[in-house]
C-alpha cells in the first residue's frame, strides 16, 4: 500500500477520501479549539448538525461523533435514548466498494454498465434507422421530381424552354381564337346594324 494515503496510521485507498479524512480532521481540530466542550447545549448542537449535513464520514468523523455521544450521555443532561444514532452505513458502503473493486468490478456494477449500453445501442439504432428512412425519403422525393439532382447531367434546360416555349405557342392559340371569335360577334353585331 502506498505511503501517500496515510494519516494518524489510517490507510486510505484513493486521494479523494485521503482528502475528505484530512479535512475531518482539520474541521474537527477548528470545532474542538472553538467551542466549549463543557457547554453542553453547544455540544449537542455540533452532534445534531453534523449528523443532519452528514459532515462526518471518515473514521477520524464518526469517533468524533461518537465522543460527541459519550459526553451528552454522561452529562445527564440529554438520555442516551433521545440521541439519534451515528450513521455508519456510508463508511460500510464504501468500505465495501473499496473491497469490491480490489476484487476486481462488482457483478452488479458490470451488469448495470451492460444495461446501460444495451440501451445506448438500442438508441443508436433507432436513429440510424429514423436517419435513414429520412434520407430515403428525401431521395424518393428528389427523384419524382422533373428537374432534380439526378436529371443534371441531361438536356433538362432545353426540355424547360421547350415546355416554355409550348406554353407562349399555347397563349397565343388561345388568344387567336378568341379574336376570332370577337370579330365574328362584331361582323354578326354590324349585319344586324345594318
Amino acid at each position: 500500500m502506498s505511503e501517500k494515503y496515510v494519516i494518524d496510521g489510517f490507510s486510505f485507498q484513493n486521494a479523494s477520501d485521503y482528502e475528505r479524512a484530512k479535512k475531518e480532521k482539520e474541521t474537527i481540530a477548528y470545532l474542538s479549539a472553538n467551542t466549549d466542550m463543557t457547554d453542553m447545549k453547544a455540544v449537542y448542537k455540533i452532534y445534531r448538525l453534523s449528523l443532519e449535513k452528514k459532515s462526518f464520514q471518515t473514521i477520524f468523523g464518526l469517533a468524533y461523533l461518537e465522543d460527541l455521544r459519550k459526553r451528552l450521555a454522561g452529562s445527564g443532561i440529554v438520555a442516551e435514548e433521545m440521541l439519534e444514532p451515528i450513521p455508519t452505513g456510508r463508511l460500510l458502503m464504501v468500505m465495501k466498494q473499496k473491497q469490491a473493486e480490489a476484487e476486481g468490478k462488482s457483478v452488479s456494477e458490470a451488469e448495470e454498465k451492460l444495461q446501460n449500453k444495451k440501451v445506448g445501442n438500442i438508441i443508436k439504432n433507432f436513429l440510424i434507422v429514423v436517419l435513414l428512412l429520412i434520407i430515403a425519403a428525401m431521395l424518393f422525393i428528389t427523384s419524382q421530381s422533373q428537374y432534380s439532382i439526378f436529371t443534371y447531367f441531361t438536356n433538362y434546360k432545353e426540355d424547360m424552354r421547350n415546355e416554355i416555349a409550348d406554353e407562349f405557342e399555347e397563349w397565343e392559340n388561345q388568344l387567336n381564337q378568341k379574336e376570332a371569335e370577337l370579330e365574328e360577334r362584331e361582323n354578326h353585331l354590324d349585319r344586324q346594324e345594318e
